[in-house]
C-alpha cells in the first residue's frame, strides 16, 4: 500500500503542524519503509526544500509555490500523483482547507481518505462558510483526526455523521525526553548562573498572549516571598517578546533565552523543578491551546507541571503529574509554591508523569494508531 500526504507545512519550514507531520512520516517509514509514504507539498523556499528533500529516504514532489489551496491545478497535480503511484490512501496533513479535495482523491483511484485536525479547525467550525467547508471534508473523508477531546468537541457535529474520528496528538520520544541526572541540571543551572539549590520554574514555548508567561511574571515576586530564591526561566521567541522584557525588567529572577535548539530545550526543560504554562483562551474562543506537546514533553523528564485550563491543555495532566489552573493569580501563586517547597510531592508527581506519557503519548503508542489509521480499512482490522 502506498500513502500520500498532501500539505502546505512540510520540513524545512518550521512550525508546530510541521513537526507534526515530519514525526508521524518518520514513524511511518520506520514501520512500513520508505517506499510506503509520498509527500505532496508546497515549496517557500526552493534551495531550502531541495536541500531537505534530498536527505529524505522517501519521495516528496513539491508545488512550486509558496501555498497549495484546491484550485483545479493543484487537483490535477494530486490526482496525476494519485494514478502515477498507485496511492491508496491519500491523507491531508490539515484538513482545511485542502481537505474537500478528498472526493478528487477518490475519484482518481484512492480507496480511502484521511484528514487531520489540529485545532485551527475550531474557528473554522464557528462561522457558516467554515461549517459549510467543514461539511465538504467530511463527506469524503473515512477518518478525521483530533489532537484532543476539547477539539473534537468543538468542531465534530460540523464534519457531519460521515467519517470515523480517531485520537492523533503529538507524540513525545521518551527517549529524548528523559529525566536528567543530578550533574546534567548543575551544569544547565551553571549555565544561567543558577544555584544548585535555587528553585526553578521554566515556561517554554513561543511568546504569544495566549501561553500566559505575562502571568508568571506578575506572580513571580509573590512567589519568591513564600519562595525564597525562586527563578524562572522563559524560553522561545515570538511578538509578545518585548512586552514581556519589559514587564521582567525590575522583577528579580526572570531569565530569557530567545530560540533554543532542540537538544538545549530538552536540557532546559529537565533542569526544572516546574514546568509551568498558564495558557489562557482569548479571542472569544478562537484563539485557545489545542493541547500543549511541552506539558508532555516536561512530563516525559519527570518534571511536574502548572498548566492553565485553556482547550485541550488539561488532558495533558492527570491529577498524579500536575495542577491545572484557572485565570485566578493567587491559584497559580499557590500551585507554584505548593510544588516548589515540596520536594516529596514533586518527585511523586514527576514519576507519574513520566508513566503517563509513556502510556499514552509515546511514540510507540502513536506510531502504531497512526500506522493502523493509513494502511488499513478501521483500526479494528
Amino acid at each position: 500500500m502506498t500513502v500520500l500526504l498532501v500539505t502546505n507545512d512540510f520540513p524545512p519550514t518550521v512550525g508546530g503542524i510541521q513537526s507534526y507531520l515530519r514525526d508521524y512520516v518518520q514513524e511511518v517509514v520506520h514501520r512500513r519503509g520508505a517506499q510506503s509514504i509520498i509527500v505532496f507539498a508546497s515549496m517557500q523556499d526552493k534551495a531550502a526544500a531541495l536541500a531537505w528533500d534530498v536527505e529524505q529516504p522517501y519521495t516528496i514532489i513539491r508545488w512550486p509555490f509558496p501555498v497549495m489551496l484546491p484550485t483545479p491545478a493543484v487537483r490535477r497535480m494530486m490526482q496525476r500523483i494519485i494514478r502515477e503511484q498507485h496511492v491508496d490512501t491519500v491523507w491531508f496533513g490539515a484538513a482545511a482547507p485542502l481537505g474537500v479535495m478528498g472526493g478528487a482523491a477518490k475519484r482518481a483511484g484512492a480507496s480511502r481518505v484521511v484528514a487531520t485536525t489540529h485545532g485551527h479547525e475550531v474557528g473554522w467550525s464557528m462561522f457558516r462558510i467554515g461549517r459549510r467547508l467543514l461539511r465538504t471534508i467530511g463527506g469524503s473523508a473515512d477518518v478525521i483526526t483530533y489532537i484532543s477531546e476539547y477539539t473534537l468537541g468543538r468542531f465534530k457535529e460540523a464534519f457531519g455523521p460521515n467519517p470515523q474520528f480517531v485520537a492523533l496528538p503529538s507524540g513525545v520520544s521518551t527517549s529524548r525526553y528523559a529525566p536528567a541526572t543530578q550533574q546534567e541540571k548543575l551544569e544547565t543551572r551553571a549555565s544561567f548562573r543558577i544555584g544548585a539549590e535555587s528553585p526553578l520554574i521554566v515556561c517554554a514555548s513561543r511568546l504569544v498572549k495566549r501561553k500566559g508567561q505575562d502571568r508568571l511574571i506578575r506572580v513571580l515576586p509573590r512567589v519568591r516571598e513564600q519562595v525564597p530564591g525562586a527563578q524562572l526561566v522563559i524560553v522561545g521567541e515570538g511578538p509578545y517578546a518585548r512586552r514581556l522584557h519589559a514587564m521582567a525588567e525590575g522583577v528579580d529572577g526572570v531569565r530569557f533565552t530567545g530560540r533554543v535548539s532542540d537538544d538545549d530545550l530538552c536540557r532546559i526543560v529537565a533542569a526544572a523543578d516546574v514546568f509551568a504554562m498558564p495558557v489562557r483562551t482569548r479571542g472569544g474562543g478562537l484563539d485557545v491551546e489545542g493541547l500543549g506537546i511541552v506539558f508532555l514533553e516536561a512530563q516525559a523528564c519527570e518534571v511536574p507541571v502548572v498548566a492553565g485550563d485553556s482547550g485541550g491543555a488539561p488532558e495533558t495532566v492527570t491529577d498524579h503529574s500536575g495542577v491545572v489552573v484557572d485565570k485566578n493569580d493567587d491559584a497559580l501563586v499557590a500551585a507554584l509554591v505548593r510544588l516548589l517547597r515540596d520536594p516529596l510531592l514533586r518527585e511523586s508527581m514527576g514519576e507519574a508523569g513520566r508513566r503517563h506519557v509513556q502510556r499514552e503519548f509515546s511514540w510507540q503508542v502513536l506510531g502504531e494508531r497512526c500506522e493502523k489509521l493509513l494502511f488499513s480499512q478501521a483500526l479494528g482490522d
